[in-house]
């Protein structure tokens, strides 16, 4: 069940200053989110962060608060996915990211609306996510393009690859001296085979989630994709 929404806060219209509702709010707010996310997944590899997304959708909405915008964005997101939802759209919250450009648990809220199960790796699943919005609202995408991560995880996931693939070189001298190698061993004697019955085969691996051919995400379990 998703989280109640945060009534309590405080929202007023631009113009007049008179009091809105916040639930009323966040539903124009929700409006004017929808149409920039539109406008932007029309340009291959955009993104925009919470921050900016909440600035211009009270702009584009005439309707304004000072509450901080991590007391809402959940919220927010919640109404676009749902927007998304009922017209057979990819899930547009996928464009939204965090100052650390990880899109956060506000994005595993739109792969629970879509049946399909929450990965652990939120943020390799919503790359996928931003390329089926890419194609499904007509950006120009390069030939041979695919999913990719936000820049900053790019860069993160890179340098941990590159960190595990260095291998430390053996030390050959130590204080000093030459370190001698140790004489051979010789062979130890061969057991005789135990008595105890051999142990049951290993379970079989379980078979790799199949993907949607054209969006690359986790298709659910009747195949068929919750973004296409």
């Amino acid at each position: 069940m998703a989280p109640e929404d945060p009534i309590e806060l405080e929202a007023w219209r631009s113009a007049n200053e008179l009091s809105v509702p916040f639930s009323e709010a966040l539903d124009r707010w929700a409006d004017a989110a929808h149409a920039a996310l539109v406008e932007l997944a029309g340009r291959y590899g955009s993104y925009i962060s919470y921050a900016e997304l909440a600035a211009r959708a009270q702009a584009d909405a005439g309707i304004a608060t000072r509450a901080p915008v991590r007391l809402w964005i959940a919220a927010l997101q919640r109404r676009v996915t749902d927007r998304c939802q009922a017209a057979g759209e990819p899930p547009l919250v996928a464009l939204m990211v965090a100052h650390d450009q990880t899109v956060g648990e506000g994005y595993a809220y739109a792969v629970a609306v879509a049946d399909l199960p929450v990965p652990e790796n939120l943020d390799q699943h919503a790359a996928a996510a931003r390329f089926a919005c890419y194609l499904h609202f007509g950006a120009t995408v390069p030939a041979g393009a695919g999913p990719q991560l936000t820049p900053k995880l790019e860069e993160a996931r890179r340098a941990a690859a590159a960190k595990a693939a260095r291998v430390r070189p053996t030390k050959a001298v130590s204080k000093g001296r030459v370190v001698k190698a140790r004489a051979a061993e010789a062979p130890r004697a061969t057991r005789a085979p135990s008595a105890r019955p051999a142990k049951a085969a290993a379970k079989p691996e379980p078979r790799p989630a199949k993907l949607c051919p054209n969006c690359f995400t986790e298709l659910a379990a009747n195949g068929e994709c919750g973004f296409c």
